[in-house]
């Protein structure tokens, strides 16, 4: 006995089409800062000799090619900064929301040193609104409002030469209520000082861009090198998580 065929109305067919070209396309980063498109990806480097940023495989801690930033004793600063989308240094904006994703290894956890800074160009009230660096076994994050006041929102234990993933939201503003900062760690939203999982303030000062690196250590005789990998730029944080 023959089955008879199911078939759909000559009125479906065009439907379902528009329907599966309708859907919305993944999500997908601003900006990819993979090592494969070589220092051109950064707007620029701030990483003057005998300083020096570049490739290295790094099999030896479970990663393969990573940004290698090395400051040697006596160098105030090893850094990347900003980044290149289309070939053009990208023009971050005020009251727009940013993530921006990456795992750090650094040589050492002794001492003070910056890994990142949400740096302001020219410089401000802010200098820096947001900026995270490495103190005595901690990696540690602040948020640095107007004057210059150091606050920190939040820590947590770090080892040398371990891998984390950090991915920092900021939504940009020029007023001490219109902004705000997130932070994922190893995949986790992290509950900042306040008691929230996000911290309030202004994050914005005329122009800011973001900085990886090593910086500004509390002993101008040390050393540090901050391996990175896995950079990402993009508007939520589905773009940039590990």
């Amino acid at each position: 006995m023959l089955k008879r065929l199911c078939t759909l109305p000559a009125i479906v067919l065009p439907l379902a089409l528009t329907l599966v070209l309708a859907s919305p396309a993944a999500a997908s980063p601003l900006w990819n800062g993979d090592t494969s498109g070589g220092t051109g990806v950064f707007g620029t480097l701030d990483c003057d000799a005998p300083a020096h940023t570049g490739v290295v495989f790094d099999d030896e801690h479970g990663h393969g090619d990573v940004w290698k930033f090395d400051k040697p004793s006596g160098s105030p600063r090893c850094e990347a900064r900003n980044i290149r989308v289309g070939g053009s240094a990208y023009q971050f904006r005020n009251d727009s929301t940013y993530y921006l994703g990456w795992s750090s290894a650094v040589s050492t956890t002794t001492g003070a040193f910056v890994t990142f800074q949400w740096k302001s160009y020219p410089n401000g009230s802010q200098n820096y609104p947001v900026l995270m660096e490495v103190k005595n076994g901690d990696v540690r994050l602040f948020h640095v409002a107007p004057g210059g006041t150091w606050n920190l929102i939040w820590s947590a234990p770090v080892t040398a030469w371990l891998y984390n993933d950090f991915a920092l939201g900021i939504h940009t503003s020029d007023t001490a209520t219109g902004g705000w900062i997130e932070l994922y760690f190893n995949g986790t939203r992290q509950t900042f000082s306040n008691g929230s999982t996000r911290y309030t303030g202004r994050t914005w000062d005329g122009g800011n861009e973001p900085k990886w690196g090593a910086y500004d250590s509390d002993d101008p005789a040390s050393a540090e090198i901050n391996y990175v990998d896995g950079l990402k730029a993009g508007t939520s944080y589905a773009d940039v998580a590990p």
